[in-house]
């Protein structure tokens, strides 16, 4: 789903076949979580959200990601499920649509890419997992933190951007918005993090760093 895990290489041979170019405004949907995918999408541009919605009122938020001919939809493609998130555009998306007998074809003609493609989706998958494990098992106080200090630090750059707003970040950490202020609320008392226009910024890496290591003993 995300743009790194994919060569330059796939997707300039998937432009052969991009046809008309489309357009997406903002809070439009491309995909609809649970739906079936007919054909693969190339977003030349814009920034989407990706949500999963449980059914009950709750969401899960994963993040922003700012497009440039990023690929969405291929795990569907490879194995026909539906769509597992809804992607939302945060502005003006430009997009194309790839058959998928091409993108299932030049994997068959070029077992390079398919190996590439198969070692990053595992890669994704395992990613994913340890941060959904993280979120069950461990306190909301160190899921925040360490995204804080990861962001900080830039140790992972595959992170999707985080939210301007309290509610969107809660709701990226599976939490309410009282639980997500209250925390972040201890975590800025500490002396750990502060408040910014920008989001959480850490006042003192090696201190959050220290916060995050005492979870492990």
């Amino acid at each position: 789903m995300f743009q790194y895990h994919f060569s330059a290489n796939l997707v300039e041979q998937l432009l052969q076949f991009a046809g008309n170019t489309f357009v997406h405004t903002k809070k439009d949907i491309l995909i609809h979580q649970d739906e079936p995918l007919s054909k693969l999408i190339l977003v030349r541009s814009g920034t989407v959200s990706f949500s999963y919605d449980v059914g009950n009122g709750r969401r899960l938020l994963l993040g922003q990601l700012d497009c440039n001919n990023t690929l969405i939809g291929e795990i569907e493609a490879l194995n026909n499920h539906p769509c597992t998130y809804t992607v939302t555009c945060l502005n003006e998306v430009q997009y194309n649509l790839i058959e998928l007998k091409h993108w299932r074809q030049l994997l068959l003609d070029q077992p390079e890419l398919s190996l590439y493609t198969a070692q990053t989706i595992a890669a994704k998958f395992i990613e994913n997992q340890k941060v959904n494990l993280d979120k069950l098992l461990l306190p909301l106080s160190y899921n925040i933190a360490k995204d804080c200090l990861m962001r900080a630090e830039n140790s992972n750059p595959t992170l999707l951007r985080a939210y301007s707003t309290v509610n969107a970040e809660a709701e990226r950490f599976a939490t309410t918005e009282r639980a997500y202020r209250r925390v972040v609320t201890e975590l800025v008392d500490k002396g750990l993090i502060v408040r910014t226009p920008d989001g959480l910024k850490p006042v003192n890496l090696d201190a959050l760093d220290d916060f995050v290591e005492s979870f492990a003993c």
